[in-house]
């Protein structure tokens, strides 16, 4: 019997593109599960604020996360409010894989993506078309009240696949945490409970798959509700500050294949995002007065996409998108006479096109992948008098770029392929940046768009034989950015800035292994960077920049198996997962550099006759809560600081995570096969 790999590369991709199946989390899934799935890629960095549903963010080799563009069914979800993806707020539930695109990444992901692309996939595979429909049932129960029930249900109607969900997710979040009260001095030192750090999220989910005639269509309905506290720093914590929002994504796929010839296709996308939100600070824990903002937000996007073949086997794919975003922002906290209201309305317009060729020889073994990419955008955020904040530095103007890429691979054999790829890449700042406020951080105005050159090459290996699956790969990687947007932070609050210069190098490396009969697995990520500040900064340039660990390693194994006592099925099944991170800078002259850290965690399944599975997992095996650091000011002594991501911001210690699920098969479907 061969192994089937659970997580895979694309094999007719030039760049590294890495497939995980989300059946992965089934059973077991901490409520942060998309920021745990993503950390399991090769090359990619999650950083967490800290605690379950607290904001999280993902960079690819190295970049900043808003240069990872995100989408959902190919939809970009960087909305003008979530300009920076917040993973804690997009479900893994109902998807159906996710792809991870490092390097060459195709023109239909946008001139934005210079740290890469992530595609959130919702629509059903061929799995699930010649599935009748069932019934699923989770609920969840973990340290600091943590909380989870979810109900699913699926089912066919003629020539339509359709999945409704509902689910609600909530925590205390009142983990403890090693808290310095902001002094280098110890004496007042101890563990602290975590305030302000509680939410509850409501989430509904429609999924259809139908076909009319020739056509093909997915969409997918998503709205979540979230009421959560904005925490502060450890040290001066915020316990009346919040974040409520409510926001919507609406996205269409239609699809035609073999239209005229074989190869051919012609796709149209839509997509619809509404946001509306409240931060508010009424004690000024945060800022440095009383906040009480409301936003809404619009977000409309529409691509069509035609893919026509030319000659022997060479493809071309022609597209253009249209982007319209606007946020209108309500400031209710009465400022002092003569001061801007801080009430403002931003929009912007941007429109893009791209062609794309597709050169395939060799049998298939050589593919060229030369595109182009050209973007415009118009912005219209100046403001009225007296509107906006103090020397609001909002302007209309309009810009523009091109961003050509080519793309390579070569596979020798059929299990090992060279890659390589070169292309330039454009991203305006996201309106979050310019204008954003939730309390821990605030945009800047006055932000020029980054560019940026990324070149990388290596090889992947897959093979599935008698003896398991293999997979790795090793590649090296290099970016330059021009004007990058990095995030600085000055006290409580962090600020995005351009920095004139930055270059980003590095190696990534993985290698995976998987029994016949998926009993044993083993999965190992290795990523060494070097990233440098180039602005010309005193104090900065020539040093790395914040927030990129040097030395970043995932370890993953796992051992399963099924056998049948009494004629019932069980399968149980036991994770353990370690992850190293070592010599991470976490501010701009690099006078805080944090010292390896290593967090384990353990995870048993039990699956029972295909139907009922358990799940208990175990992060934080040995309660990491703190390291040391050297700050070199004064008589550098050694001192101890709470894990984070981002100063000031701790990570929980050990925490337990328990899950029930039940499979049903759906009841008209049973009503249906019943013999009358």
């Amino acid at each position: 019997m061969r192994a089937k790999p659970s997580r895979r590369s694309a094999p007719r991709q030039p760049g590294f593109v890495t497939v995980i199946a989300t059946d992965d989390a089934a059973g077991g899934s901490h409520r942060d599960g998309l920021a745990e799935l993503l950390s399991a890629a090769p090359a990619t960095h999650v950083r967490s604020l800290g605690g379950l549903g607290q904001f999280a963010s993902v960079s690819i080799r190295g970049s900043a996360p808003a240069q990872v563009a995100m989408f959902l069914d190919g939809v970009p979800i960087g909305s003008s409010m979530a300009g920076l993806v917040d993973l804690a707020d997009l479900p893994v539930d109902g998807l159906s894989r996710i792809e991870v695109h490092r390097g060459h990444v195709p023109i239909a992901f946008g001139a934005a993506a210079i740290g890469g692309a992530i595609d959130l996939v919702s629509t059903p595979d061929a799995r699930d078309h010649d599935d009748d429909g069932h019934a699923r049932i989770e609920a969840g129960l973990g340290s600091w009240w943590t909380r989870q029930l979810a109900t699913e249900l699926r089912a066919r109607t003629g020539r339509t696949h359709w999945a409704v969900r509902a689910a609600y997710g909530g925590s205390t979040g009142a983990f403890g945490f090693y808290d310095d009260r902001g002094t280098r001095a110890s004496s007042d030192d101890g563990i602290t409970r975590r305030t302000g750090n509680a939410y509850d999220r409501v989430l509904a989910q429609l999924r259809l798959l139908a076909r009319a005639g020739a056509w093909r269509i997915a969409t997918h309905q998503l709205v979540v509700a979230k009421r959560g506290g904005v925490p502060g720093p450890g040290s001066a914590q915020a316990r009346a500050a919040a974040n409520d929002q409510l926001w919507s994504r609406t996205t269409v796929r239609a699809r035609h294949d073999g239209i005229g010839r074989p190869g051919a296709r012609l796709e149209w996308l839509l997509g619809l995002g509404l946001e509306a939100r409240r931060f508010r600070d009424p004690l000024a824990e945060l800022g440095v007065g009383r906040d009480d903002q409301r936003s809404v937000a619009l977000d409309l996007y529409l691509s069509p996409r035609l893919r026509l073949p030319l000659w022997r086997d060479a493809y071309v794919t022609l597209m253009t998108d249209a982007r319209i975003e606007a946020i209108a922002i309500d400031q209710r906290v009465e400022r002092p006479d003569g001061s801007p209201t801080g009430d403002a309305t931003r929009r912007r317009a941007a429109v893009g096109a791209g062609v794309e060729l597709e050169q395939f020889a060799w049998g298939d073994r050589l593919q060229v992948v030369p595109a182009l990419r050209v973007d415009a955008i118009a912005s219209a955020f100046a403001v009225r008098r007296g509107q906006g904040e103090q020397d609001d530095a909002g302007r209309n103007g309009a810009t523009a770029a091109a961003s050509p890429r080519v793309g390579v691979r070569l596979s020798p054999w059929r299990w090992l392929a060279l890659r390589g790829s070169a292309g330039r890449y454009f991203r305006a700042p996201s309106l979050v940046e310019l204008f954003g406020d939730r309390g821990f951080f605030v945009g800047n105005e006055g932000l020029a768009p980054e560019r940026g050159w990324v070149v990388d090459g290596g090889v992947t290996l897959e093979h599935e034989g008698d003896a398991g699956a293999v997979q790795g790969h090793v590649a090296g990687f290099w970016t330059r950015t021009r004007d990058l947007i990095q995030w600085i932070a000055a006290g409580t609050i962090a600020r995005p800035e351009n920095l004139a210069g930055a270059r980003v190098r590095g190696l990534e490396s993985s290698l995976a292994w998987q029994s016949p009969g998926e009993h044993w697995s083993v999965a190992i990520n290795y990523t060494l960077l070097d990233s440098e500040d180039r602005s010309g900064a005193p104090g900065r340039d020539g040093r790395a920049l914040p927030g990129r660990p040097r030395h970043d390693l995932f370890a993953r194994s796992g051992f399963g198996w099924r056998f049948s006592p009494r004629g019932v099925e069980l399968a149980p099944r036991f994770d353990y997962t370690v992850e190293l991170v070592a010599k991470t800078q976490l501010d701009p002259s690099g006078r805080y550099v944090l010292p390896p850290r290593a967090l384990q965690s353990l995870g048993v399944r039990l699956q029972i006759d295909r139907r009922v599975t358990i799940g208990v997992e175990l992060r934080n095996l040995l309660d990491a809560r703190t390291q040391t650091v050297v700050v070199p000011v004064g008589d550098r002594r050694p001192q101890p600081v709470a894990i984070a991501d981002f100063i000031g911001y701790p990570l929980p210690g050990r925490s337990v995570w328990a899950t029930l699920r039940i499979d049903l098969p759906h009841p008209l479907t049973r009503r249906r096969r019943s013999p009358a």
